[in-house]
């Protein structure tokens, strides 16, 4: 844990001070949680769990969620039948259900492109890109407002310059870039209305 402990406050450090954070930090943070977890937190959880399970006949899985902002959550999956299996299913195609976004600005004029990231574009735009990039949004440990450029190609493709030198990065699924426009919209007060558009 000392380990994840200083690994966390180098990235905090990084973060004050507006430099940048690599893929190789990402993934190592990444893999210092997975060794906590599996050494510490897994072991604890069996020893405290098996004395009160013991008694329980029938096959069950349990996921635990755990995450950034949220308290841990437990789900208590049954034994799959077919019917189990096939409502799974059901739900699973539910939940994939693809949305574009809508934006109508306080004048009236509306911005709802298929293309996602060119709605987030409008509004970054309309802001004023100097006052998102002071707004701190980060995507990946990096100020989705940046003067540099991705070094991976996939990254590198998704930057779509908002002003001359000066990058948005768009590389994210609809639903966070639904989040960064409504982030946008609080902080600055801008009068949007957003709405989810089923596609």
């Amino acid at each position: 844990m000392e380990k994840l402990d200083k690994a966390y406050e180098g990235m905090e450090m990084l973060r004050n001070i507006g430099l940048p954070i690599s893929n190789d930090q990402i993934k190592g943070i990444y893999d210092l949680e997975a060794q906590y977890l599996t050494e510490e937190v897994i072991p604890q959880l069996k020893e405290v769990m098996e004395p009160l399970v013991h008694k329980v006949m029938n096959g069950f899985k349990m996921v635990v969620t755990v995450g950034e902002q949220e308290e841990v959550n437990v789900e208590l999956l049954p034994p799959e039948t077919e019917n189990t299996v096939n409502q799974r299913e059901t739900n699973s195609k539910k939940r994939q259900k693809k949305f574009i976004i809508k934006v109508i600005y306080p004048d009236g004029h509306a911005v709802c492109s298929r293309m996602v990231w060119e709605t987030l574009y409008d509004v970054v735009k309309y802001a004023g890109v100097q006052r998102v990039r002071k707004l701190g949004l980060w995507l990946r440990g990096t100020n989705i407002i940046s003067d540099q450029v991705e070094e991976d190609d996939r990254y590198r493709n998704s930057q779509k310059e908002v002003e001359p030198g000066v990058y948005l990065q768009t590389c994210s699924t609809t639903d966070v870039k639904y989040e960064q426009i409504k982030e946008i919209n609080k902080q600055l007060s801008l009068g949007l209305k957003i709405e989810k558009v089923l596609i």
